[in-house]
């Protein structure tokens, strides 16, 4: 049995990251390490496994058990695609033997449906501790044991997997936030006879002592109040309508006959797909079947050796693909890049910012500061900002943590436009889409038993 106890863990960058961390874990299993982006969760997982130095505080395991590490991203094994890069490292330190302790960050990026289904089997038969950052609700849903959330610089630990820790975290919220509700009421009671006071404090001695008792008061309540809730959980407001041109029943994609060969390597033959104003769909087919590449052809970036692909007359279209993360200027703000791109003012841009999880520190931090996720937000910011008729996204969640794909999800379920969605998080597919695609054996077809099955 693995035995890990993590004691008063201090680690600071700009500013504080992980705050008296301390935890004790006896346990085999799989844990959830979740946690907004930037919260700390890669830093924790690299000071276990030794590759990165605490600023205090004590790791220590029972015995001297074996800790195998998969990093977030990897730029060897050059011959193969992302997918086989990390099919091939979870497998080695899975079945090698070698390992007791796994530390996986975002083990399933990359990683399609068939693939992640693949992993989720091997982890359950892994017999140690594995403990994994992923943002996938349907794995993380499918194979935990236990749940550590990262939050405000410490951690709190959960001895059930991710789907209690849903349902229980949710109670949590809302205790909490009837808890601010009663102290908002008795903090507003306070302040007023506080001010009631002051003006009476002049009066005499005795008015003026118990003045500043109350001003005493309120200032220890103060510092005991809990802080809203709702305000740690703003959502992607964005508009979600879109402009007049959306004519129900006309065709916002249309794909017919197509044809299209990399060099000895045919995609597409005589493949067709229309796609109407309005309607949701979903891409869902294995790595490397051509579902980047169609998303290519659409918007002209390809050219078909046969038939055709466009967009719908007069409608204005957004990509949003992981690769745009490496667009962004390293020594700009997430402020600047709104600025250079849009003729808006900077509370404007802060305005915006805000709704996509950067606070007062990081809308001002430099980009290369910023983790994965907190980019991957940032790109998403800009790309919904121009509030285009039709939505492509290919792989949006890969490095958003969970509220944010709450957020993205939110955002697509209420949006009136078109969104043809490259996605292997189920839940999000069965959440957003109406209809799925297949694209195997050169063509295109309807995929009608994927979307809500388990």
């Amino acid at each position: 049995m693995i035995n890990l106890k993590i004691t008063k863990l201090e680690k600071s960058y700009s500013q504080p990251l992980l705050e008296n961390v301390t935890l004790n874990h006896t346990s085999n299993g799989i844990v959830a390490l979740i946690g907004d982006n930037g919260s700390g969760k890669t830093t924790l997982l690299k000071i276990i496994a030794d590759l990165e130095e605490q600023e205090s505080g004590r790791i220590e395991w029972t015995g001297e058990p074996r800790i195998g590490y998969l990093q977030q991203e990897i730029d060897f094994l050059p011959t193969l695609s992302g997918g086989q890069k990390k099919i091939a490292l979870l497998a080695d330190l899975i079945y090698s033997g070698l390992y007791d302790v796994l530390l996986l960050d975002e083990p399933d990026n990359h990683l399609d449906i068939e693939n992640k289904q693949w992993l989720a089997s091997a982890m359950q038969a892994f017999d140690g501790l594995i403990i994994m950052i992923s943002h996938d609700r349907h794995l993380l849903k499918q194979i935990t044991t236990h749940t550590w959330l990262v939050e405000d610089g410490s951690i709190r630990t959960y001895p059930f997997g991710y789907e209690k820790f849903v349902l229980e975290y949710q109670k949590e919220r809302d205790d909490l936030e009837h808890l601010f509700h009663v102290q908002d009421r008795e903090h507003k009671r306070l302040k007023e006879l506080v001010e009631r006071f002051r003006q009476k404090a002049a009066s005499g001695t005795k008015a003026a002592r118990y003045y500043h008792a109350l001003e005493k008061r309120l200032a220890r309540f103060e510092t005991e109040m809990v802080k809203d809730p709702k305000k740690r959980d703003s959502h992607i407001e964005l508009s979600t309508s879109v402009s007049g041109k959306q004519i129900k029943h006309k065709i916002a994609i249309m794909v017919k006959d197509l044809s299209f060969s990399y060099p000895d390597n045919p995609i597409f033959e005589k493949a067709s797909l229309y796609i109407e104003v309005g309607e949701k769909v979903a891409l869902i087919s294995p790595n490397g079947t051509g579902k980047s590449t169609l998303i290519k052809l659409i918007l002209s970036q390809l050219e078909p050796s046969e038939g055709v692909a466009k967009i719908g007359e007069n409608l204005k279209v957004g990509y949003y693909s992981q690769e745009h993360l490496e667009t962004l200027d390293k020594d700009a703000t997430p402020i600047d890049c709104f600025t250079k791109r849009f003729p808006i003012a900077d509370y404007q841009a802060a305005a915006v910012l805000r709704k996509f999880y950067f606070d007062k520190h990081t809308i001002k931090s430099k980009i290369w500061t910023l983790s994965g996720g907190q980019k991957a937000r940032l790109q998403l910011a800009l790309f919904l900002y121009t509030n285009p008729d039709i939505l492509i996204l290919d792989e949006p969640t890969n490095h958003l943590d969970l509220k944010s794909v709450s957020a993205l999800e939110e955002f697509l379920v209420d949006y009136e436009g078109t969104v043809l969605l490259i996605s292997h998080d189920h839940d999000l597919l069965n959440n957003v889409c109406d209809v799925a695609y297949d694209v195997k054996n050169k063509k295109i077809s309807l995929s009608p038993n994927f979307l809500n099955e388990d």
